[in-house]
């Protein structure tokens, strides 16, 4: 009996580096280093619905991107000059099986892309976690399940022509007819490539969910860098014999989340007693009688002055009183005018003795 021979990582699984000759006699060496393995995704079909219901790769990968300059006989790694280098460049990411199938001789069909989302990445030169240029993927889904493995390639537009390849012809900067539109001299060169871990596809039902933000996600998302971060676990809130039984949707707790709560606060603030069923509420107009409405606030009075206090049935007949204390104060002493009527000449005299006193002692 044969024993199937396990199936060997690939070379330039995680990192790898790739080298070449400037047309100054210069070494470059790049180096992709995958920095954040893909773990799950959930697979989002090809129908109608797949763009509206599509999750991304978790965690988002990311890719570090180092260039080192030396001379062509140096066998060290030489001076970092990834701040330095002046060129543009971009990542492309492709998606192959884990395990690679033979094709028959037969031709099959073509089949639609089962990578989708956004898989082309620019360069983002980062000071953390430590200074290199990163390319970041949030935004890559696949369609159907399975066992994968992300395949990233590397290309460069060279800017400075002391940069250029020896063979490479330098681009003529103008145009003989400039009426007429010519072709693009700049050109975009592949450099070196780097493959992902292995990772798993899961259908709707068996997605067992999206876990925390990794670290490195959230220190990337700290600098500027679109990166989605979630602070708590999210798991499935339904079995998937549940799953099953209602059709095969997939239920998450992110997407019921909003719901949950608006249910669980319903609950706690009308809770039902026991031994009573359950009775759906019925909905009736609004009574127009205001037989229950018990006395206005107090400052009713005073926002509809012109309205009389007895026209409304219950108004309390306090405020009219207290508005009737302070101005009558004054002009309604009637006991004083009939104790002093009797003598009225003694009021007079009242104000003269006081300032005749002094005279009633110098006449005695």
């Amino acid at each position: 009996m044969t024993t199937r021979m396990p199936l060997m990582d690939p070379a330039n699984q995680t990192r790898n580096s790739a080298s070449r000759v400037t047309r100054e006699g210069k070494k470059l060496t790049y180096t992709l280093t995958v920095m954040q393995q893909p773990e799950r995704a959930r697979a989002c079909g090809s129908g109608a619905k797949s763009s509206a219901d599509r999750r991304p790769v978790d965690p988002p990968p990311v890719v570090e991107l180092r260039i080192h300059q030396s001379e062509v006989n140096d066998t060290d790694q030489g001076t970092d000059i990834t701040f330095q280098y002046n060129a543009n460049f971009f990542l492309y990411a492709t998606l192959e099986l884990a395990r690679p199938i033979a094709h028959g001789r037969v031709a099959g069909s073509p089949q639609t892309p089962v990578l989708t989302g956004v898989p082309v990445a620019g360069v983002a030169y980062l000071d953390r976690p430590s200074p290199a240029g990163y390319f970041i993927f949030p935004d890559l889904s696949v369609r159907n399940e399975g066992r994968y493995r992300l395949n990233f390639h590397l290309y460069e537009e060279v800017k400075d022509p002391k940069d250029a390849d020896p063979n490479y012809p330098l681009s003529t900067a103008a145009n003989a007819n400039p009426g007429k539109p010519a072709a693009p001299q700049n050109h975009m060169h592949f450099r070196v490539d780097v493959k992902s871990l292995a990772f798993n596809v899961y259908s709707a039902k068996k997605f067992p969910g999206l876990a925390t933000s990794t670290s490195l996600s959230r220190i990337i998302a700290e600098q500027g860098c679109r990166v989605r971060i979630r602070r708590d676990v999210r798991m499935r809130r339904r079995s998937d014999k549940q799953a099953g039984a209602a059709g095969g949707d997939d239920y998450d707790y992110e997407d019921d989340q909003h719901a949950l709560a608006a249910r669980s606060l319903a609950t706690d603030r009308y809770p039902t007693p026991e031994g009573f069923p359950v009775k759906s509420v019925i909905d009736r107009p609004r009574s127009t009688s205001n037989s229950s409405v018990v006395e206005p606030p107090p400052f009713a009075a005073q926002r509809r002055p012109s309205a009389a206090p007895g026209e409304y049935g219950g108004y309390p007949q306090q405020p009219p009183v207290a508005y009737q204390r302070a101005p009558p104060a004054p002009p309604t002493p009637t006991p004083p005018p009939t104790h002093h009527a009797a003598p009225p000449p003694s009021a007079p005299p009242a104000y003269q003795s006081h300032l005749s006193f002094g005279a009633s002692q110098s006449q005695y």
